[in-house]
């Protein structure tokens, strides 16, 4: 584990955000779109469901634009130069489990052909690594857990 991982697994972390922030953007640029095309037929009630159904996947996809909001903010006060000795938001940490990245939930990474899981803090296994230190141990979910290195 070294310095460069953590800055290519907040990289990861930064376009992860940005794919998603995307396709939510272009999802309701659809969305939109089709609004503004529906035109009201004779069928005054099929224009109506048609409507709400579109109002109600805009606001679904606003939720998920506000949780992303939420994820970026997180991860823009996180400094992927620093060294930590214990678990803390922005560590890398390696256990007999596997290796995980504090940061934002985006689930399973690859970089440089090795895995890593990009969790919060705020997660089951998040909150059971939190201020612990290299060396000791922990059971989550019928799993044994010895942290081999924080970084």
């Amino acid at each position: 584990m070294n310095q460069n991982l953590k800055q290519k697994l907040y990289e990861s972390c930064k376009n992860y955000l940005q794919v998603r922030l995307d396709a939510i953007n272009d999802r309701l640029r659809d969305i939109s779109d089709s609004m503004t095309s529906e035109t009201k037929s004779s069928a005054g009630d099929k224009y109506e469901t048609g409507r709400a159904m579109l109002h109600l996947e805009k606001e679904k996809q606003m939720t998920q634009m506000a949780m992303l909001s939420v994820s970026k903010k997180i991860l823009s006060g996180i400094s992927p130069e620093s060294v930590f000795d214990s678990v803390q938001s922005g560590a890398l940490v390696k256990t007999s489990q596997g290796t995980f990245y504090i940061a934002i939930s985006a689930g399973k990474m690859k970089v440089d052909g090795q895995e890593f899981f990009s969790i919060t803090l705020a997660s089951p296994i998040g909150k059971m690594l939190f201020n612990k230190k290299k060396g000791e141990a922990f059971d989550f979910r019928g799993k044994n857990y010895l942290i081999e290195g924080v970084l």
